[in-house]
């Protein structure tokens, strides 16, 4: 599967139609470059991408959509924050966006298809969504019948496992963070629809409620009351679970309302009154306290520096001075040196003297050598062209080196350190007079009628989020006792039901039915089995391969229990490496080994984007996810850097044997439009246009 082209038409920065035509290659190239400067569109455009597959269910595809579309009070005006702001508040009677996308090299059974097409767009004014699904320039019975979104979730992409396929490396590392049960059973069923186990799941349990209905069907009387009993319990559980699961969302949506609410008091104590809340009121103090401390540590070093200020503004008296110093330590050690080397010479004279004395020369030859050696020695020794004609100062060996090292530092780094300390002096007051200003009008506000009227009023709301919280516990602790309760009475369902009678011909279905289940109840769990080992070694193969740390990870366990999966990372102690003690970095790097991993056991031929492709790594990791990670990943990658930012011009080298295209977005008067360049003359083309305005 590929996308041939995406069209944005007037998605938020994109004012005006949009196409980017990905071209097909055949040839190792997988990536496509999509760059441009920060706030010109590149998160824009994944945002349109998975708005245009999922429309009003993103929020299932990522947390992130989710907290946005909360953020801005629902869908509806969610969707309306879509539109290019120069449309909106213009005169033009355009009032909707839309995003379409062309897919090819796709397979749907039964159904022959060269390509398909979809089209979603949104009215403003009517606040209607629309999509439009065609298959080779036909709509199609099958998109009618079960729906489009339906159609895009079973066929195309399932939401659950979007994210694995659309996302912002920089906040994968959330796939690193997971600790509760609730947020460890929402990613597992991810990993199952990722990893086809949940479709055999699904099956068993399809195959389970047809064998009751035949039993239930055929079974004694009292066999069957206790069953029907059994199952009105069960579905009477299933609306309780169903029940209790719509109050905790009811009960999510009004603590969300009423977090919205408490900040809006908070904003409106903050614009009346310039009051604050009682933690930022700590905080601030805090805050008050440390640039207090600051200022005193830096007034300590500045007043060390200023007890140098007469040497340096002595200037050329004290260049005068280092010179004598410096002459008058050079002829010390000259008559040092001297002495040295003459007293060297004489006992090397008197020893061998001492051996013409042994060797009974002859006076007259005594003497003559003894002269030759005096001249030889002599001539050798040159006295230094620097003498002094006055020795002014007379300093020590260690008073001269400290007058020297004085010197070097006033003339080397005094100057910059003073300025730079008198800098942050001023930076720090001018910041502790905010910090003290703000203290002191908020505690003179607190006295407002006005303010007091705030805080009360934000008081209860937040009081009322509390017992919200408490009932939201509560209600969950309810959950998880029904769900235990229906499990349990499920299976006692199954275990009766094996004992009931059947007549000849539900018999045969019933045994069909059982053998079915019992050979699929052996592939599930031989299938989970399998993905486990192979899952665990994928992930560790890639661990490996993309961190520079040697044997910081030892092993990956894979753990499937029940409707959970973990996976555990192994220190080289066999102890378990807990991931939210991994850097920021390290996070990323488990989150795309785990990507990678489940992309690979998939065997989902999807094309894959990438925002912030490089964010947290450092430069060792950044080459190892450039070549061993993008160029492997998928048949089709697209990625979306901040060049030099992200992505430098010599990790961009890298990439080049598998870059198939690179596009540029341009933006002049706030509207960004998309342009191809050659791969060669990325970096050049972006340089040129450095000077354009960002909107």
């Amino acid at each position: 599967m590929r996308i041939n082209k995406i069209s944005l038409n007037n998605f938020r920065i994109y004012k005006g139609q949009n196409t980017i035509v990905f071209k097909s290659h055949s040839d190792g190239k997988n990536i496509t470059i999509i760059a441009g400067q920060n706030g010109f569109g590149k998160t824009t455009f994944l945002s349109a991408l998975v708005w245009g597959f999922y429309g009003k269910l993103l929020s299932e595809v990522d947390e992130k959509y989710k907290r946005e579309i909360y953020e801005l009070g629902g869908y509806k005006k969610y969707a309306s924050s879509l539109l290019n702001r120069e449309i909106k508040s213009g005169k033009s009677f355009e009032n909707s966006f839309s995003v379409e996308i062309e897919i090819a090299d796709i397979y749907i059974p039964s159904v022959p298809c060269r390509k398909i097409i979809i089209k979603r767009e949104y009215n403003t004014d009517k606040e209607i969504e629309s999509t439009q699904i065609l298959i080779d320039g036909f709509e199609n019975e099958l998109t009618n019948e079960v729906g489009s979104d339906i159609f895009i979730n079973d066929f195309i992409l399932p939401r659950e496992i979007a994210k694995f396929f659309l996302f912002d490396a920089e906040k994968i590392v959330s796939l690193a963070e997971i600790k509760t049960i609730a947020e460890k059973r929402n990613l597992s069923l991810a990993y199952s629809e990722v990893l086809g186990i949940s479709k055999y799941v699904h099956l068993k349990q399809t195959l389970e409620n047809l064998r009751i209905k035949l039993r239930k069907k055929s079974a004694s009387v009292a066999d069957r009351n206790k069953l029907i009993n059994l199952q009105d319990d069960v579905n009477k559980l299933e609306k309780l679970i169903s029940l209790n699961q719509a109050k905790i969302e009811a009960n999510s949506n009004d603590i969300d309302r009423n977090k919205s609410l408490s900040e809006q008091y908070q904003e409106k104590l903050i614009r009346e009154g310039n009051s604050m809340s009682v933690e930022e009121m700590v905080r601030q103090k805090k805050l008050r306290d440390t640039l207090i401390q600051n200022n005193i540590e830096i007034k300590a070093k500045l007043k060390e520096l200023l007890e140098l200020a007469p040497f340096a503004i002595a200037g050329q008296k004290l260049k005068h001075l280092y010179n004598q110093v410096n002459l008058e330590s050079k002829q010390k050690q000259n008559k040092l040196d001297n002495e040295y080397i003459q007293s060297k010479l004489k006992s090397i004279q008197r020893k061998v003297e001492a051996q013409l004395n042994k060797r009974k020369f002859p006076d007259n030859i005594k003497s003559e050598m003894s002269t030759i050696m005096t001249d030889a020695f002599i001539s050798d020794l040159k006295e230094q062209n620097n003498v002094l004609d006055k020795v002014l100062l007379d300093l020590s060996a260690q008073q001269s080196n400290e007058f020297l090292t004085l010197y070097d530092n006033i003339k080397h780094s005094y100057n910059i350190l003073f300025k730079q300390l008198v800098k942050e002096e001023k930076n720090t007051r001018i910041f502790l007079t905010k910090t003290l200003r703000k203290i002191a009008n908020a505690e003179s506000k607190d006295s407002d009628i006005l303010a007091k009227k705030y805080k009360s009023e934000k008081a209860k709301v937040d009081k009322l989020i509390k017992d919200l919280n408490a009932e939201q516990n509560k209600l969950h602790e309810e959950l998880g006792a029904f769900q235990q309760e229906f499990a349990t009475k499920t299976k006692v369902i199954s275990e009766l039901a094996k004992t009931v009678s059947l007549d000849e011909m539900d018999e045969k279905k019933d045994e069909a039915t059982n053998r079915l289940i019992k050979e699929l109840s052996e592939f599930i769990l031989k299938f989970k089995t399998e993905k486990k080992y192979s899952l665990q070694n994928r992930i560790r193969k890639e661990l490996q391969l993309l961190m520079h740390k040697e044997n910081f990870i030892q092993d990956v366990t894979v753990e499937i229990k029940e409707d959970i999966i973990d996976i555990n990372l192994i220190a080289k102690n066999g102890d378990i490496i807990e991931k939210d003690t991994l850097s920021k970095g390290e996070q990323q790097l488990y989150a795309t080994a785990l990507l990678k991993s489940l992309v690979d056991e998939s065997g989902i031929q999807f094309p894959i984007f990438i925002d912030s492709p490089l964010q947290k790594f450092d430069k060792r990791h950044s080459k190892n996810i450039i070549t061993e990670f993008y160029p492997s990943i998928s048949k089709q990658v697209i990625l979306f850097p901040l060049l030099e930012k992200e992505l430098t011009e010599k990790e961009y080298s890298l990439l080049i044997p598998h870059i198939a295209q690179t596009f540029i977005i341009e933006n002049k008067d706030g509207k960004s439009v998309l342009v191809e360049c050659e791969s060669s003359q990325l970096f050049n083309e972006i340089e040129k246009k450095n000077n354009v305005h960002s909107h």
